[in-house]
């Protein structure tokens, strides 16, 4: 099959498949577009003639950060039409791939909350001890400071500071930098 006749065909199957619509753009492969952000793209198969590929695709990027997410995806010989495709995609496909979507929706937002709390600490942090400097990666922060012959680290991973080390630091320091994390993470 051609560019054309898979998109053609994803057009029909859209009309088939409840809730879903067609993204068509040229130069870019065929997408059926669903509620809860249910995106399934359509290939041709190359040394297959008349079958086709549909697969069930997560929100940008997540199978590489959130490991353990299924592949969706199912063949499909295209030549028995579109509604025999739309039939194919609710029965095969879209039962669990719906359900792996909502769990990696919900893992995302979860990681973002996390995120959003652990750049609230970051930031009382950063106001406390303005020398302060940060090496960030994906999965945690780490704050590094010296205050004249104090210093010390804070690993932030997720929404918790999970390791703090404070050297040659005066009481009270050493109390307003507790309370400014405890404060900021509860």
């Amino acid at each position: 099959m051609n560019e054309w006749e898979i998109e053609e065909l994803v057009i029909e199957v859209a009309e088939h498949l409840d809730g879903f619509s067609p993204l068509v753009r040229p130069g870019h492969p065929a997408y059926l577009t669903g509620p809860a952000g249910a995106r399934l793209v359509v290939h041709p198969i190359w040394n297959q003639r008349r079958r086709i590929r549909v697969l069930g695709v997560y929100p940008g990027g997540s199978r590489g950060t959130l490991p353990g997410l299924r592949r969706h995806e199912i063949t499909v010989t295209a030549a028995r039409g579109a509604k025999f495709v739309a039939k194919r995609i609710e029965r095969r496909l879209l039962p669990d791939y719906r359900r792996d979507l909502l769990a990696c929706r919900e893992r995302l937002a979860k990681r973002a909350a996390e995120n959003g709390t652990r750049a609230e600490i970051v930031e009382t942090l950063v106001e406390l001890l303005p020398e302060a400097s940060l090496t960030e990666n994906e999965r945690e922060t780490v704050v590094r400071w010296r205050l004249d012959g104090a210093s010390g680290s804070f690993t932030v991973y997720g929404d918790t500071t999970s390791a703090i080390e404070i050297r040659a630091a005066d009481r009270e320091l050493t109390e307003r930098i507790a309370y400014a994390v405890q404060h900021r993470s509860t």
